[in-house]
């Protein structure tokens, strides 16, 4: 692989720092960032471009049914301490009087009586019906599909994370296109298991934004993402009409 090339070189750091860079792709990369002083200024860039995103997201206090949930799956049990009791070591006093005794065992002799009876009415009280608890345990998402768009030539980059399950695709851009804003757009499309592409949207120009995922739209199982340059709005037939400026697959976050 040509790791003299700016763009190769960029965009390997950005898959590495995303995630999406596996097997011994990976472990070259890592071996190259040890022994290069540019790939590790490249990798150092995207982690700290790709930090910032967090901050975007509010922080959200889980309900108590998830940690419910959670202490259930790891297996934590609640561990009740018990006080220890001692029993007093009475003894039998041979100085109390034989009257004394005996009015101790009548007495001991009715609690033991009223206690037998308490316990019969106890043992033979019927059931109450038993209630049924509902337990709402989250069901985890799917992780969403990740890709890293940069045209050749251009300074222009959109990092696209697309989440099915949600509906939802979020688009942080940086750089400038060169296109006439007033007439010209760039719209994303996905290629589907056909070959055919299907339009997600137009990709902003700057900023981040969220895109609702286009009704009938499904990620095929190795998605490949392209964009194009339409008139404003976007495509007039449902296809790309412009050209093609750049295609590249989508990975699922690991």
């Amino acid at each position: 692989m040509k790791y003299q090339d700016a763009t190769v070189k960029r965009m390997l750091a950005a898959e590495y720092v995303l995630g999406t860079l596996h097997g011994r792709a990976r472990r070259r990369f890592e071996r190259l960032a040890r022994e290069r002083a540019d790939v590790q200024a490249e990798v150092r860039y995207w982690e700290d471009r790709l930090a910032r995103l967090q901050h975007r997201f509010k922080p959200v206090t889980p309900r108590a049914v998830v940690w419910a949930a959670i202490e259930r799956e790891i297996g934590v049990d609640k561990v009740v301490s018990l006080d220890s009791r001692r029993a007093p070591a009475a003894e039998a006093s041979t100085a109390r009087s034989p009257r004394w005794l005996q009015a101790w065992a009548g007495m001991a002799t009715a609690a033991s009586v009223v206690l037998s009876f308490a316990l019969y009415r106890e043992v033979n009280r019927p059931l109450p019906p038993p209630q049924l608890v509902r337990v709402e345990v989250p069901v985890p998402q799917p992780l969403p599909y990740v890709a890293m768009l940069h045209p050749q030539g251009v300074d222009a980059e959109w990092l696209v994370t697309v989440s099915p399950e949600r509906k939802l695709i979020r688009v942080s851009a940086s750089g400038k296109y060169p296109i006439n804003r007033a007439s010209e757009c760039l719209e994303l499309w996905v290629l589907g298991e056909d070959g055919k592409p299907r339009s997600l949207g137009v990709l902003p120009n700057d900023g981040s934004s969220d895109l609702p995922m286009p009704r009938g739209v499904s990620m095929p199982k190795d998605p490949t993402l392209a964009v194009s340059k339409e008139p404003i709005g976007g495509s007039p037939t449902g296809s790309p009409t412009g050209p093609v400026i750049l295609a590249t697959p989508a990975q699922r976050v690991s």
